[in-house]
């Protein structure tokens, strides 16, 4: 089969700031551009897998691969698959399962032999084995695998149980090398900028990737109740609270910066991670520490139209802003914060976490720098980008529409929070 390459600019555009109408009635989570991306491959040992295509662009939305990485990536297949482990309907939905079954494998076939992950697929349906985001190495899409595997054991394991089995083999093979990799490092510190910053997290200090393997090893620890994974989390969820900076009214705002001295809105999963996990263990201090993020530094984010980075520094006890970024904003930066302020929700009951959980969803709708809508619930696709108060990105790629997906999934669950969005 033969996949045609493009390379088509983001179309900028400057949308009409009207609010769209809200009907409580219909649902947000519209599909129609997910199965779009979906596809089925045939693996290099001949299994049939399913795929979720990296790029779509404006204005026909076609496939696009890129030349060095590829045309699917376990990262966004990952994430897929969770979307659809996480549908209401998917024990009734034939399709729905039969998507998810397809995905589960395309990860499972991307495992390497040292247990790692590749992470792209050539468009000639090879694994991209070479090209620095896809080595099968502990980055980002081996934990993204990891969770993925581990969230949808318990299905599996009544489903199909081979698939159980098979699951909990790669996702043990994959423990132990976490276990030696990340696990294994002494609980040392070092100064940067003048912060004091853990040195034991993956690449020392990043808590972005914590966050995600901190979600897959409760699943983990949830199945095989294994002192030495509670311990683990332990010391991944001491990292992440030392990054945790500033005071309730000082910047800033009890803000977990996702590596060294900046933070970065993408994948800032860590107070959901907190949160999540606080719960189900009783983790007092983790589920204090995911509240004040939450209670702190979003309300000074939606307070600056949202931030794409900032940087800090210390001098003594004193914590200062060396820059902010407000651009670019993806629904990878927004989706996080609207989990959550929902498990804030979910553990104190507190309506404000409703209007919160609302506020950032706006976001998608218009109530965002640029004035757009950027989630269209007629066709299921989400603008990757806001460049500025008058550029958006109106391609629609995995990453973008996945992650919509993800918020508005979560978003339906909460009757009250759709209420909210249409006053």
């Amino acid at each position: 089969m033969l996949w045609v390459f493009l390379f088509l600019a983001g179309f900028a555009c400057k949308e009409k700031r009207t609010d769209p109408v809200i009907d409580s009635k219909r649902p947000f989570v519209n599909t129609q551009h997910l199965e779009n991306l979906y596809h089925e491959v045939k693996m290099p040992n001949g299994t049939v897998a399913g795929s979720i295509v990296i790029y779509s662009d404006f204005p026909n939305y076609n496939w696009v691969a890129d030349e060095d990485e590829g045309l699917t990536c376990v990262d966004d297949v990952a994430r897929a698959a969770l979307f659809y482990l996480n549908e209401p309907d998917l024990a009734g939905n034939v399709a729905k399962q039969q998507k998810l079954d397809k995905l589960v494998e395309f990860v499972l076939q991307m495992q390497a032999e040292n247990g790692y992950f590749y992470n792209f697929l050539f468009g000639n349906l090879t694994i991209n084995k070479t090209f620095k985001t896809s080595v099968a190495e502990p980055n980002w899409w081996s934990w993204r695998a990891f969770w993925c595997l581990n969230d949808c054991y318990a299905y599996y394991q009544i489903k199909d149980p081979a698939m159980g089995v098979r699951i909990d083999v790669a996702t043990q093979k994959l423990w132990v090398l976490i276990q030696k990799d990340v696990l294994n490092k002494p609980q040392v510190t070092e100064v940067i900028s003048g912060l004091t910053i853990p040195t034991w997290l993956p690449f020392g200090s990043a808590v972005d990737q914590s966050a995600i393997i901190l979600l897959g090893l409760l699943s983990y620890y949830e199945r095989h109740n294994d002192a030495a994974v509670l311990s683990g989390m332990q010391k991944l969820a001491d990292g992440i609270l030392l990054m945790q900076k500033g005071e309730t009214d000082t910047y800033p705002f009890k803000a977990f910066l996702s590596f060294q001295d900046t933070w970065h809105a993408y994948a800032g999963d860590a107070a959901y991670a907190l949160l999540t996990a606080g719960k189900k263990l009783k983790k007092e201090a983790w589920i204090k520490a995911g509240m004040q993020e939450v209670d702190y530094f979003y309300p000074y984010l939606i307070s600056k139209g949202y931030l794409e980075s900032l940087q800090i520094s210390q001098s003594v006890t004193t914590i200062s802003k060396v820059k902010e970024s407000q651009f670019s904003q993806i629904s990878y930066g927004i989706r996080p914060m609207i989990w959550a302020t929902l498990a804030a929700y979910d553990i104190s009951k507190d309506s404000k976490y409703l209007k919160q959980a609302a506020d950032i969803t706006g976001w998608y709708l218009n109530r965002n720098p640029a004035g757009a809508v950027m989630y269209d619930t007629n066709t299921g696709r989400c603008f990757d980008g806001i460049g500025s108060s008058s550029d958006v990105n109106k391609n629609s790629g995995a990453e973008s529409t996945i992650e919509a997906l993800w918020a508005f999934q979560k978003i339906e669950k909460y009757p009250e929070v759709v209420s909210l969005l249409g006053k």
